[in-house]
Order: C-alpha cells, then structure tokens, then sequence
C-alpha cells in the first residue's frame, strides 16, 4: 500500500466511485440520530441563502442540497464540483450545473459566486488550506463561505467495531485512509487563517440503534473509512463479519439500544474587501 498525497487521493476515488455507501450513511444520520439531523437544512436555515444567490458546493455528493435549491424555485447560478463522476453525473439535473474538479484547483475565475458550500468533505482533501485560498477566491466581497464537519470522534463505537472485524479477520488494509486531520476542532483556525473571521456552531448528537441491521449496514458503509475499499476481494467477507458481530451484540444485550455518540459543526466565514 502506497502512502502520500496520491494514495490518499486514490483512496478517496475508490470511496466514491460508487455513492451507495454515501447514501447508506446519509440516510442513517436522518433515521438513527437521537436528536433530529439534517446538515443540509441547517445550512440553508444558518446562512438565510438569497434565492438569487449563485452557489458553488464543493464536494457535492449526491447533489441532493443543489437540487433541494432548484426545486424550492432557486434563480441563481447553482454550481457543483466533485472529484467522482458519479457524484457529477447524479447533481447535473435540472437547473444545476455540475463539474468534475477538485477543491485545491477550482475552474472559476475570481468573483463567481456569492456563497461557497463545503458540506462534510474537507477531511477528504489533500491540501485543506490551499482548498479554503481556492474557495475565497472564487468568492465575491462580503460573500459567505460556509462548511459542516464532523467532531473528532464521530460514532467511535462503530468504528472500533469495523476495525476490530478487520483486525481480527486479519485483513489487511488495501488502500490509504480517505480521511486527513480537519475536523470541527481544527478548521476553525484554518478558517481564520484564510478569513481573518469564522464563526462555529456545534451540533452534538447520537446515533441509537435498537436493533443490529442499520447498525450492521452503517457499519459495513465504513470499511473504506478504514482502508477497505468496495472492490476489496475480502470487503463481502468482512462485511458478513460485521452483519454476524452486530447480530451478537444483540443478542447479548437483549432489550437494550447500541447508542453511539457523534456530532459536527458549521464553520462559517465572510469575505470582506
């Protein structure tokens, strides 16, 4: 297994080349969270976004938020980039525009959008800083960056789960670890070291399965988090080792729920002249 910049990036190709397991851990968050979580419409409710706005979201997934915006009648340019072409090719309906690019080296001239959107991708990007330079400058004065990001321990019972299955499986590791050090403890200085400004509001939750197949399938949608990629020839057999490790659990602590602790923050910043 390679290490470096490359790798990391490989591995993060190999994560989202297909967005099922993106889904899977979507959806969980709507369903199994404790306290009600939806990142996307927090953003829109945080930042007031104009109808008239143009809007670049950078790493945008599924495109769900950017269709969210055309369907609620958004007149703006809507933009998004992302490095995997299921990602583009999933968001481009519609009004909305979408790109294959990556956030260290946007294709727009300076000044192009209003607002800038990085929702939950910035610990998936080699150069976090020359991302948030890349972001201020496509931004317009008085514009609005704004991005979600996890807390540093986000579900760390799942994930000792997963990586006790691998360990115990002995399986080694096929590709790098998609995710770099940002989270919702270090962007805000990085932030501010490009803004001068950033303002951060926490979103504590958990996640609480009363039953072992979510948490099996939330589980299973974390081996590439782990450097088990999809197309791993022992992903399927480390897979049933978590279906078979969530059942027991269960099974042994009958009546009670699998509550793990999560949680993220929207880091905000302003561009002034």
């Amino acid at each position: 297994m390679t290490t470096g910049p490359t790798a990391h990036q490989d591995a993060v190709t190999a994560e989202y080349a297909d967005l099922n397991p993106l889904q899977v851990r979507i959806t969980t968050h709507r369903l199994y969270s404790e306290h009600p979580d939806n990142p996307d419409a927090t953003v829109r409710e945080r930042l007031q976004v104009p109808s008239d706005a143009d809007l670049l979201d950078i790493g945008c997934g599924t495109g769900q938020f950017l269709r969210d915006l055309d369907h609620d009648g958004h007149t703006g340019q809507l933009t998004g980039i992302d490095t995997s072409t299921e990602a583009v090719r999933q968001t481009a309906t519609g009004r909305v525009t979408a790109l294959n690019a990556s956030a260290d080296n946007l294709p727009f001239a300076p000044g192009t959008f209003d607002i800038v959107t990085a929702r939950h991708m910035l610990y998936h990007v080699t150069d976090p800083l020359q991302a948030l330079r890349e972001a201020a400058r496509v931004l317009r004065s008085g514009g609005t960056f704004a991005a979600t990001v996890n807390h540093a321990s986000t579900a760390p019972r799942t994930h000792d789960l997963v990586r006790t299955v691998i360990q115990d499986a002995d399986a080694a590791p096929s590709t790098d670890s998609p995710v770099n050090a940002v989270n919702s403890d270090t962007l805000p200085p990085l932030l501010r070291q490009v803004f001068g400004n950033v303002t951060t509001v926490r979103y504590d939750n958990a996640l609480v399965f009363s039953r072992p197949d979510p948490l099996a399938e939330f589980a299973v949608a974390l081996l590439p988090f782990n450097g088990i990629a999809a197309t791993d020839t022992a992903y399927d057999r480390l897979a049933e080792k978590i279906r078979a490790r969530a059942l027991r659990w269960f099974s042994d602590h009958p009546g009670q729920v699998w509550r793990d602790p999560k949680g993220w923050a929207l880091c905000s910043a302003t561009l002034t002249a």
